[in-house]
């Protein structure tokens, strides 16, 4: 027979316990069933066990069920029912294919989006789907097509690696929590996240931009959607939302270690980080994007022993329109080391968690091309290296595993358990 009672211990009210009288192999599937989460308790529960009391804010209701009386154990309700945790992996997102068809609608949500665009609505939308959205998908056609895989664009392969092994980690460390990716602008949505969550029977949920510095355009915009859509699921409460990770020591282990395993560096080379600008604006506004870089970037130059003088912070994918943006260029740094006679570079591009478009084609495309080819004007021949974006390297995954442990562990959802054996 099962029997529900609540004690007060230490002082500590509300303490809920079951009185079960059943043998194991009787006891985890109907308590599984009752509760509908998996027993967190031993598999294979001793004769005669005193498992851990569990704080429960909640009271519990429960029927009546009968068990052959074998084994006599207090268990935990809030053991059994702890919440499981979804965890949204949000990135900015790509296209569903390469075509001109599948990128208007992606720009279209991209270009929609007042972080991005600052312009008022009812004067940009015009401007926006009349000529923008009918033009630039042509011309962007040829630069997706060329960074993408078979199993699609670059950005969503990673991460979806980046998902998986994250839920590999979080089994194997007996979390009770499940990863999905939702891209802030295109597919996966956040949404389609959200659901699949839900239906996994997740109830509680952390957001995790996947960008290490934080900007108006990429966590505050994140952050503003996943908050939209969780208000839309009503059974699910968003709990966390990790607002950058820079200052993690991992993240500079891991990007140090990415430039170690491609590149060695050698007196007089020189070694390019670029990232994605964002209007000086936004800067005069409170935003702390290039504080935050120049603070991980010093910290990973520190630990390759790199001199000052032979890296650089530069800053691609500007708009093209009349807002002044944070500079230099790679392309002007690109030119002040070919002018200087320098032959043997490296780029990476730090800002991302995943290599994409931008560090693909802005970077490892164009912004080497034009390197390449300023040192064969000077008769130089040019010794350029990539190194991709952290995606999926175990490292990045022991860094993006302790950033999601951290926001699990900062949901007040219990207390400590007291152990009563």
């Amino acid at each position: 027979m099962l029997l529900c009672s609540r004690l007060t211990f230490f002082g500590k009210p509300s303490y809920e316990y079951i009185c079960i009288s059943a043998s194991s192999a009787v006891l985890r599937p109907a308590l599984a069933h009752i509760f509908k989460s998996t027993a967190r308790f031993a598999s294979q529960l001793p004769r005669g066990a005193i498992d851990t009391a569990i704080h429960r804010k909640k009271p519990c209701i429960l029927r009546t069920v009968n068990f052959p009386a074998h084994d006599f154990a207090i268990v935990s309700i809030m053991d059994l029912k702890k919440e499981k945790i979804g965890i949204v992996l949000i990135n900015t997102g790509s296209p569903d294919s390469p075509d001109p068809q599948d990128i208007r609608p992606y720009l279209i949500e991209f270009l929609s989006d007042r972080n991005i665009i600052k312009v008022p609505p009812a004067i940009w939308q015009p401007i926006l789907r009349l000529f923008i959205a009918r033009t630039r998908p042509k011309k962007t056609a040829p630069r997706y097509q060329q960074i993408w895989t078979p199993n699609g664009s670059p950005l969503a392969v990673e991460s979806r690696a980046q998902c998986d092994a994250l839920n590999k980690r979080l089994a194997k460390a007996g979390i009770n929590a499940l990863c999905e990716v939702g891209m802030r602008y295109g597919n996966p949505s956040i949404n389609h996240a959200l659901q699949r969550l839900e239906a996994a029977g997740c109830s509680k949920i952390v957001a995790l931009p996947l960008f290490p510095q934080t900007a108006f355009s990429t966590v505050k915009t994140c952050k503003e959607a996943i908050q939209d859509q969780v208000g839309k699921h009503p059974n699910l409460s968003l709990e966390a939302i990790v607002e950058g990770y820079n200052d993690n020591p991992l993240y500079t282990q891991a990007l140090a270690a990415s430039i170690r395993d491609v590149w060695e560096y050698r007196p007089g080379s020189k070694l390019l980080l670029s990232f994605h600008s964002i209007p000086l604006a936004d800067i005069e506004a409170g935003d702390t994007y290039v504080e935050q870089i120049e603070a991980s970037v010093n910290q990973a130059m520190e630990l390759l022993e790199i001199p000052q003088s032979d890296w650089a912070i530069a800053y691609h994918s500007r708009f093209e329109d009349s807002r002044a943006w944070v500079t230099p260029h790679p392309k002007t740094q690109l030119a002040q080391w070919a002018a200087e006679g320098v032959s043997r570079i490296a780029l990476v591009t730090p800002g991302f968690a995943s290599d994409c478009l931008e560090s693909l084609y802005d970077i490892k495309s164009v912004a080497c091309d034009f390197f390449c080819t300023l040192c064969s004007q000077n008769d130089i021949t040019a010794d350029v290296t990539y190194i991709p974006c952290l995606n999926h390297r175990e490292d990045h995954i022991d860094l993006l595993f302790n950033v999601v442990k951290k926001a699990i562990e900062s949901i007040d959802t219990a207390e400590k358990p007291t152990n009563l054996a």
